[in-house]
């Protein structure tokens, strides 16, 4: 979901204060990683795993490979439209030279919203779900899960992006300051913590730990829900906000790649060109259980949702 803006130290020196932001930029995801990791270890929400250690390793491993990739692909390419944007004021940002501090937020605001109609379409749309459900694959989900995406996902959404930049009119600045929130928060609620009754408060606001175990659950109608990955507001807007009565219940991952070949890194860059064949189990993806035949079981035993956990989004189709 990110772009590796290596090229901006050298394409961006007359910018003041970029370069630095940018290399604050590059190591934030290791800062956090770090300290979610160690708060996993000391307070974790479900118990540690026993090859805690190897499965970060490989989740870490094609997030790597990822970075690298999409950093020489994109990189230059992302600072030199973001800089002709901007010289030539061109797009919807662009129009005014007014207000500087406000079209500096509507940008984040612009892109953080379009992150969630990204993130919905990954669940919409056969083709990019089967390169997302690499994410969604994971059994164990902690704060390495944040970093766990196919290639092919991050090519595809790092090309969408390249095309919004000239029609929002973003500018480096705004795309590296939204990277470093992206990158802070996907890390915060992938990691296998809690912030208990503090939860409620900061999720009117921002996505959560507990909000985003909801979405990682392998009960779809679960999974389809809580696409925001910044700011909650997009799901409480498009009625796809959800709520578990209880956390500790939820199980991770997909039932089609339980079996650990699915878990390896060989595995999980094959995952989006297996046939149903190749799958675990005999259940197809189309055939996981659909919203409207769950929702008249869950209302039957009486569980309760706040509020604002309305309308659920209809199943996906492989």
């Amino acid at each position: 979901m990110t772009v590796f803006v290596l090229a901006v130290e050298s394409l961006a020196t007359d910018t003041g204060w970029l370069p630095q932001l940018v290399s604050i930029r590059l190591t934030l995801p290791i800062v956090m990683l770090a300290a979610l990791w160690v708060w996993e270890t000391v307070r974790p929400f479900f118990e540690l795993q026993k090859h805690r250690g190897r499965h970060a390793i490989r989740n870490l491993s094609i997030a790597l490979t990822n970075a690298l990739v999409i950093g020489l692909l994109f990189g230059t390419a992302t600072v030199v439209t973001s800089r002709w944007v901007v010289d030539q004021r061109f797009g919807l940002l662009q129009f005014s030279d007014g207000f500087p501090a406000g079209r500096f937020f509507a940008g984040l605001l612009l892109l953080d919203g379009w992150m969630y109609v990204w993130h919905w379409l990954n669940h919409r749309v056969p083709l990019l779900w089967r390169f997302h459900r690499v994410h969604h694959s994971d059994p164990n989900m902690d704060v390495t899960t944040a970093t766990r995406f196919h290639l092919g996902e991050h090519m595809i959404s790092a090309s969408l992006r390249l095309m919004l930049i000239p029609i929002l009119g973003l500018s480096i600045w705004q795309i590296v300051v939204y990277e470093m929130a992206v990158i802070a928060m996907t890390h915060f609620h992938h990691a296998n913590i809690t912030l208990g009754r503090a939860d409620r408060w900061l999720r009117c606001l921002l996505v959560t730990p507990d909000m985003h175990k909801v979405h990682h659950s392998r009960w779809q109608p679960e999974t389809d829900s809580n696409y925001a990955v910044v700011l909650s507001i997009w799901d409480r807007l498009a009625r796809t906000f959800r709520l578990s009565p209880d956390p500790h219940s939820i199980k991770f991952g997909l039932d089609e790649f339980d079996d650990a070949i699915w878990q390896s890194l060989k595995g999980m860059l094959r995952t989006p060109f297996v046939t149903q064949k190749e799958q675990s189990g005999s259940s197809p993806i189309s055939t996981r259980p659909q919203p409207e035949k769950v929702e008249t079981e869950k209302h039957s035993q009486k569980i309760k949702q706040e509020p604002v956990s309305l309308e659920r989004s209809v199943g996906r189709h492989d």
